[in-house]
């Protein structure tokens, strides 16, 4: 995937990238925290959905998209599948997928919405953390073995 792309961490300190084809984002016209968090897993797990929490420090952070791997430190990395369909795979944010989890017709995208230049198939998403700048370097590229432990909880999140 080329790095022309301009990508950010969203203004609630979400990364959301969703394939909007097999998303299922209803959840409850009443959700609790602890409800969406648990669907979010879950469709990360089904390849539908990836999603970090750099954290409300780092709203608004540039996210480079590259294929190379650098020399500096990781601090953090997140790391999953999603199997993108012709729906392609689009940068979201939480405030989207909070509107889909409340209403069964709002989809997972909206206006302010990118499409990435991926292409069909399951792809590996990898979001890591820096110490230099960029702080925030995604990688996707096509996965034919996917042998990573699924996610049991949304990477860098916690409630404490």
């Amino acid at each position: 995937m080329s790095d022309a792309v301009l990508l950010h961490v969203d203004d609630d300190g979400f990364f959301c990238l969703v394939a909007p084809d097999t998303y299922r984002g209803f959840v409850d016209e009443d959700w609790q925290l602890e409800q969406l968090l648990t669907h979010f897993v879950g469709q990360m797990r089904e390849g539908s959905l990836f999603v970090a929490y750099p954290g409300p420090d780092d709203a608004d952070e540039a996210v480079k998209v590259a294929d190379d791997r650098r020399d500096s430190p990781v601090l953090r990395e997140a790391v999953s599948t999603v199997d993108v369909g012709a729906g392609g795979l689009w940068l979201t944010d939480y405030t989207q997928l909070t509107m889909a989890a409340q209403f069964d017709d709002e989809g997972p995208t909206a206006a302010g919405a990118i499409r990435l230049p991926v292409q069909e198939g399951p792809q590996q998403v990898i979001l890591r953390q820096f110490a230099d700048s960029p702080g925030y370097v995604l990688t996707i590229r096509p996965v034919a073995d996917d042998n990573h432990e699924p996610l049991s909880a949304v990477p860098w999140f916690s409630l404490d």
